[in-house]
């Protein structure tokens, strides 16, 4: 009887929403479909969604993000409508990138890499590869205990940099370096993801962390734009305007560290990345004209304060 109590305290007549979450893993799991993923994010909601009422705001708090990870299941199953051999663009970025980047080389950036690379840059350049989602996770979690405006702000622009990227990706899908170096300009839509560079560090100490990370991404043919580049791009865009001197040094200079770091591992061209933050740019800009929630002042706050 308390538990029903709880509950209704949390979500009143709502509360039948609750039974979604485990009516989605249940319909992963009878169809085989059910990957560790769907077992973290799925369990999670259902934790925090009842756990207390400060994980049930931030459940609210980080929709955007969840809808980030519906984003990509919907790509995964578009896929195969959108992404065929006849549309699916190669060394026409890898001639874009060079034309642009090369100077008069005829060499892209990547190519550049995939021949001048070291066991020290394979480890500076897989690290922000390797914790950023960890870094996201507790820099909203941050942003919900001080200034959920400033939450809402970086995940909305996140998720639509996201929404636009999915678009682009149905409508104009693109090669990555790998690729193109592995496979040519020819399209076979049955290669499948790979780790790129960064199997050197699967190699070197003996694991197959990236591989296996790498290996779930839900299309090969989504290099343009890079959405690696957009998780600190849009905290740099979204929070130059309450950031010191040091926040705005740290968020250019990972968002800088990621664009290098998506070439260097050959994962993608550098138009990818630069892409990305005027996309970012873009998007905030627009959500400043059209939304006024988005551009009210968010002072800092105490999560007891409730959301803001």
């Amino acid at each position: 009887m308390r538990v029903f109590q709880h509950i209704d305290a949390l979500w009143g007549r709502f509360w039948p929403l609750l039974a979604l979450p485990p009516l989605v893993l249940a319909g992963y799991v009878v169809t085989g479909q059910a990957r560790i993923e769907h077992y973290v994010v799925i369990l999670g909601v259902i934790v925090f969604s009842v756990a207390s009422r400060l994980t049930r705001d931030l459940l609210l708090a980080v929709i955007p993000g969840i809808g980030i990870f519906l984003g990509y299941e919907a790509v995964r199953g578009l896929r195969p409508l959108f992404v065929t051999p006849d549309r699916v663009l190669a060394c026409q970025f890898r001639d874009l990138d060079a034309a642009l980047f090369g100077f008069g080389t005829g060499m892209t950036p990547a190519d550049f890499f995939a021949l001048h690379h070291s066991p020290l840059a394979d480890l500076i350049f897989a690290l922000p590869y390797t914790v950023f989602w960890a870094v996201v996770m507790a820099y909203c979690g941050v942003l919900f205990l001080i200034s959920r405006g400033r939450l809402r702000r970086y995940l909305w622009v996140l998720a639509l940099t996201h929404l636009v990227a999915f678009a682009i990706w149905m409508a104009l899908p693109a090669a990555p370096p790998w690729y193109v170096r592995t496979v040519g300009c020819g399209i076979d839509t049955a290669v499948p993801p790979q780790a790129a560079a960064l199997s050197r560090l699967d190699a070197r100490f003996g694991i197959g962390y990236f591989e296996a990370f790498y290996s779930r991404a839900p299309t090969v043919f989504g290099a343009f734009p890079s959405l690696h580049v957009s998780f600190p791009a849009a905290a740099m865009v979204t929070g130059w305007r309450w950031f010191g001197p040091l926040g705005r040094t740290v968020t250019a200079t990972l968002t800088l560290w990621m664009i290098a770091a998506s070439v260097y591992l050959d994962h993608h061209w550098l138009v990818d990345g630069l892409a990305t933050l005027v996309i970012v740019v873009a998007l905030h800009a627009l959500l400043v004209r059209l939304w006024p929630a988005y551009r009210t002042p968010a002072p800092r706050t105490v999560w007891r304060e409730g959301p803001r």
